[in-house]
């Protein structure tokens, strides 16, 4: 005898547990607040419930949507400048969250949509400008690791403190650092100080930097590992 499969039992508002959000604030909002700034608005709706208001800390919310209350803070104001929601913000750890009715609201700086796209629009650029700061700032600091790499291997090998430009030179690293990492520009420091190009070139990390030295470098390596892979023992024994 055949199995009767049991029919299907499909979702119902009479079920209870419900939280709704407008039709519109997934069509219309969702490309400006994002992913998780329409997390964060059906997290506010589902503790509002049908009161329109919601008092959630910060945390319960980072731990419910598993991101910093930074983020919350960051998407908070998009949601208000957005004219989805008004903060009143109160001593402690939660705030006032109250959903704005959507297309509704009086017009100003939260509900013009051309005043919340400006808004957060400075809210990206800060965002870029913080970006930009940290990558100069990481990069200032792979610039002065070469310089000092340089400066302290010439010392310990050949006795003296080369002259550095920390401007012009640093110019130049800047520019190797686009295209090989700092340990890749030691590893050609240290190269170039023991052969005997640099007795010839001079001690100077322009010299060291140039083109035709990262060739005769990049050569050295390849034929090396040609070499090791030929004659792994003679190469091997070689080096002892």
């Amino acid at each position: 005898m055949r199995k009767i499969a049991s029919p299907t039992e499909f979702r119902s508002i009479e079920d209870g547990e419900w939280y709704w959000i407008p039709r519109r604030v997934f069509e219309d909002y969702t490309s400006k607040i994002g992913v998780v700034g329409l997390a964060l608005y059906n997290a506010y709706s589902s503790y509002a419930r049908n009161k329109g208001v919601a008092f959630p800390s910060l945390r319960t919310l980072a731990e419910k949507l598993g991101i910093s209350t930074k983020t919350i803070i960051k998407y908070n104001r998009i949601l208000e400048a957005s004219g989805l929601i008004k903060i009143e913000r109160r001593k402690g750890s939660t705030n006032l969250i109250t959903l704005l009715k959507v297309g509704g609201v009086k017009k100003g700086k939260f509900a013009n949509e051309t005043g919340s796209g400006r808004y957060m629009k400075q809210i990206r650029i800060g965002e870029n400008n913080f970006k930009e700061n940290k990558e100069r700032k990481n990069n200032n600091m792979a610039v002065n690791l070469v310089l000092n790499y340089f400066r302290e291997i010439v010392g310990e090998t050949r006795g003296f403190e080369p002259e550095i430009d920390y401007l012009k030179d640093g110019r130049l690293v800047r520019l190797r650092l686009r295209k090989y990492s700092v340990e890749e520009l030691k590893s050609l420091i240290s190269w170039y100080l023991k052969s005997e190009i640099s007795d010839k070139l001079g001690i100077s990390i322009s010299a060291c930097l140039s083109a035709h030295v990262i060739n005769l470098w990049k050569q050295s390596k390849s034929s090396s590992s040609v070499l090791e892979r030929m004659y792994p023992k003679w190469t091997r024994n070689r080096a002892v």
